[in-house]
């Protein structure tokens, strides 16, 4: 009896791959907060970084080429850390609001960087332009951290 045995390896994999794609829940407001700032907690590394490797860069302590790998490495984080905020399913009340706002931030953090990977590679902009959107991005992902680290 074959057919069974692959009726029941099908449904084996149809229920493996949407447990695959189940996305995290909370309870409550508390845990909202929490977790949109754990989520937030490497998007400030990750600006932080591009500042630094920013200023490596025009301060000649960096090659171009070095300076881009990094920013690229930090627009992977921040793709993952847009994930984690945006799969968070939160429970009734103010978290869909932090959620909005968090994930705003992520992508302003995104930008930023893009802006200070292409001023790196010699695409445009300025070292000023993309300090002051690196420097706009931190301050709103650490203002954010703090205003949820305060209602959890």
């Amino acid at each position: 009896m074959q057919v069974p045995r692959r009726a029941g390896l099908g449904a084996l994999l149809v229920a493996a791959t949407l447990a695959g794609c189940a996305v995290p829940s909370t309870q409550t407001s508390a845990d909202d907060a929490r977790a949109l700032a754990d989520a937030l907690a490497p998007v400030t590394s990750a600006v932080q970084t591009a500042l630094v490797a920013t200023d490596l860069l025009d301060r000649d302590r960096a090659t171009a080429s070095t300076v881009d790998t990094a920013l690229l490495d930090q627009l992977t984080v921040l793709q993952d850390a847009a994930g984690a905020v945006a799969t968070l399913v939160p429970a009734p009340g103010p978290g869909r609001d932090q959620q909005a706002e968090a994930l705003a931030a992520v992508h302003d953090a995104e930008a930023a960087v893009a802006a200070a990977r292409a001023w790196a590679t010699g695409a445009g902009g300025s070292v000023d332009e993309v300090t002051a959107a690196l420097d706009d991005a931190a301050t709103t992902v650490d203002d954010l951290t703090t205003a949820l680290e305060q209602a959890s």
